[in-house]
């Protein structure tokens, strides 16, 4: 049967609607038909009383194959939730590295615990993958993979990945060890059904390998194998010995949390936060970043009122001063976020700071003519002066133009500095460019506050 997008869309639609009506014996007909990763999304849209009976339903390996693809919090109230011993039966069918990320959601005094309920085997790998931090590669690679000694013949190698256990799905590539582990090649699938049998792999494998160390940054190498477009990245510790992969998979998910991490992170928000996060929890993520931002923009207070006496004998200027701040705010937070989109995806690198001021330059100034010539127009056409419309535009024009250089370069300098680009917040940014916007705009009003005043604005 064919399957096309606009099917399955439908099939998925029905399951979700069955769900929302508590249907869960209809909703488990839509199973075979939508994938483990859209039924996870599906669950989590749907009512959270339907999520334990619809995955007791399910033959353990199916539903096991859903919940690996639930979010890890969502993931700990299930197996805390569900009987115990199919919370039991679906743990012997997770990956290591899915159990590795619900060890580390739970409390401290109950890791210990939940990985005593592990099988031998199983407990290993998963305190493997915990010894790392939860940002480096040997957090979240996969431990399922294939790898043969040097001398291995290719019809050994083929009948072992017609042997590998359903576990493993990683066989597009086979790596090649020697006998104490260490990485020394690697050859495709492809490459080795081309070969004869009685060839060894050593003379076909290829020794140019690109790896990430166990405790580099798990983001870094995904952006690696973007750039360099691997299907799957060895990971290897410090002695060179073969610790596990970073799938494709794994990568485009760790490169689109990174950015959604960097996104909240640019407004305020804090990464570790999530839909799950209780309200307690996320206010005291919240409220720190808010309350400091009253200070910050204390600085734009004191420009206001540094320019009280302009403002007091020509009080219709206090009305364009929103405008200008806004849209200073708008122009950088745009910036900000195509500039720290385009570094977590590995697109621009520190060094192009100066193509970045270049770029923006650019934009600031077309952008800025353009936006002041519409803002002296709408100034003009309101209050009927042309120096309030000259003065207006061009606090606007100019105000673009700095918050576009301010957004588009800070986060290459504070990366420079060896800091977090989403240290420079929108709340942080938004503030710089009240106060540049402010500033620019009541300085020119005051220089020409005589003309202003002149045509009977006081």
């Amino acid at each position: 049967m064919l399957l096309v997008t606009s099917r399955m869309q439908a099939q998925a639609e029905a399951m979700l609607d069955a769900l929302q009506d508590e249907d869960v014996g209809r909703a488990r007909e839509f199973v075979s038909e939508v994938s483990p990763l859209r039924a996870a999304r599906i669950l989590v849209e749907a009512p959270k009383r339907t999520l334990i009976p619809f995955l007791e339903s399910l033959p353990v390996s199916e539903a096991a194959l859903i919940l690996a693809n639930l979010p890890p919090e969502l993931g700990v109230d299930v197996l805390q939730t569900i009987r115990r011993d199919r919370a039991l039966e679906l743990m012997r069918n997770l990956p290591p590295e899915y159990l590795a990320e619900v060890c580390r959601e739970l409390p401290r005094d109950q890791k210990p615990e939940f990985l005593e309920l592990l099988d031998s085997g199983l407990r290993a790998q998963v305190e493997a993958l915990l010894v790392f931090e939860e940002e480096q590669a040997g957090a979240v690679m996969s431990t399922q993979y294939l790898a043969v000694e040097l001398g291995t013949s290719v019809g050994q190698i083929m009948e072992a990945v017609r042997s590998a256990k359903a576990g493993i799905s990683n066989t597009a590539y086979v790596y090649v060890v020697r006998s104490a582990g260490q990485l020394k090649g690697v050859v495709s699938l492809r490459d080795l059904m081309m070969q004869k049998s009685r060839a060894r792999v050593d003379d076909v494998m290829v020794t140019d390998v690109f790896a990430a160390r166990t405790t580099d940054d798990a983001v870094d190498a995904a952006q690696r194998m973007r750039s360099r477009r691997l299907k799957m990245m060895p990971v290897v510790d410090d002695q060179d010995v073969l610790c596990g992969v970073i799938t494709v998979d794994q990568a485009m998910d760790l490169l689109a949390l990174d950015v959604a991490d960097e996104f909240v992170s640019i407004n305020a928000g804090s990464p570790d936060e999530t839909f799950f996060t209780p309200p307690r929890q996320a206010v005291k993520g919240r409220l720190p970043w808010m309350a400091s931002n009253i200070f910050l923009n204390l600085g734009a207070v004191w420009v206001i009122s540094s320019f009280e006496e302009t403002l007091v004998q020509v009080a219709i200027l206090a009305a364009f001063l929103p405008m200008i701040t806004d849209m200073g705010g708008n122009v950088g937070i745009q910036a900000l976020s195509v500039s720290i989109r385009s570094m977590a995806l590995g697109e621009a690198r520190v060094g192009d700071v100066w193509k970045s001021i270049h770029k923006e330059t650019i934009i600031g100034l077309i952008n800025g003519l353009a936006l002041g010539v519409l803002f002296s127009i709408v100034a003009f056409a309101i209050q009927g002066n042309v120096i309030l419309g000259i003065v207006a535009g061009l606090a606007l024009g100019a105000n673009v133009l700095v918050a576009g250089l301010v957004g588009g370069t800070l986060p290459f300098l504070i990366k420079r500095l060896g800091k977090d680009p989403a240290m420079m917040t929108g709340p942080v940014l938004t503030t710089i460019t009240d106060i540049t916007g402010v500033t620019i705009y009541l300085g020119l009003s005051t220089i020409f506050l005589a003309s202003l005043m002149a045509t009977g604005m006081g």
